[in-house]
């Protein structure tokens, strides 16, 4: 009875039909009318949350943005097998991707402000917890749409996994000529795009969707399973040397620390008022 009960808690159970998940996906992936110019206005809120490092704008933007459609619509194609859903899904994310661009790169191009914000800063560089975190961002939005109520789960996704901002910044990148900024910006995306799409297939996997649609069979699944791997390593080798890189700066920023708390305690007469760290190479 205790396992029944364990077992039960942990359970996930489809609030939904599969013919219903399966049309509200194919719904999503669509770019046209209300959702395409959702996205070019979500695009310029957050280009204007960037540009003048309002962190306010920058989350309204992600909660009106449509973005993450095309990418679930991928990933559930590849899962059951379905090539019609997974060549709209791809057509679509390519269209997002070019209307994305090309909004924020035109505001940028006509806002008089250039200045390399920390909110752009902040989404240049993608570390391997952006990774987990749109990994767990799939499957939480998959968990929301097999939901009756799925709103305020799909709200908070889009929130935490962030793909509106870096293409902003990649549009940033074009505008200004900073090349830093458009790769910095493009990775981020695609990293979260990528992951996001990873946690949908798997969760739609163990959820037993494949087994409904009967549209793979296991060598296909294996396949599948070791491609996703593989592009997965790929993906994740330049994340994983900005994490180091972080790192390592985070590390020497605190040495800095203490060695100036360590200067103002041996010299209490000594008023430092400012000091930028720096390290010398060889040293």
């Amino acid at each position: 009875m205790p396992f029944y009960n364990i077992k039960r808690k942990l359970s996930l159970p489809k609030e939904e039909s599969e013919e219903f998940t399966f049309r509200e996906i194919e719904d999503g992936i669509y770019f046209q009318g209300h959702n395409l110019w959702l996205l070019v206005l979500s695009m310029l809120i957050a280009c204007i949350g960037l540009n003048i490092n309002s962190s306010a704008a920058v989350i309204g933007a992600m909660l009106i943005s449509p973005l993450m459609g095309p990418i679930v619509g991928i990933a559930f194609g590849l899962s059951i097998g379905n090539k019609r859903l997974l060549k709209l899904g791809v057509y679509n994310w390519i269209l997002m991707i070019a209307v994305a661009l090309i909004s924020s790169t035109l505001y940028f191009l006509i806002s008089p402000f250039h200045a390399e914000t920390s909110q752009l800063e902040g989404f240049k560089n993608a570390t391997v917890f952006d990774c987990f975190l749109a990994l767990f961002g799939g499957f939480a939005w998959f968990l929301g749409i097999i939901r009756k109520e799925a709103i305020k789960v799909i709200a908070g996704v889009a929130v935490s996994t962030a793909c509106i901002p870096p293409l902003c910044t990649a549009g940033f990148g074009i505008a200004t000529g900073n090349w830093d900024y458009f790769v910095g910006g493009f990775y981020f995306y695609v990293i979260n795009c990528f992951f996001i799409g990873v946690g949908t297939w798997i969760l739609s996997i163990i959820l037993g969707y494949q087994k409904y649609y009967l549209a793979q069979n296991r060598k296909n699944n294996k396949t599948t399973s070791v491609l996703i791997s593989i592009f997965s390593v790929i993906i994740l080798i330049p994340s994983i040397l900005l994490t180091k890189k972080k790192w390592d700066n985070e590390n020497f920023r605190e040495q800095s620390e203490n060695y100036i708390s360590m200067i103002k305690a041996e010299h209490p007469d000594l008023a430092i008022v400012n000091y930028e760290p720096f390290e010398e190479k060889g040293k």
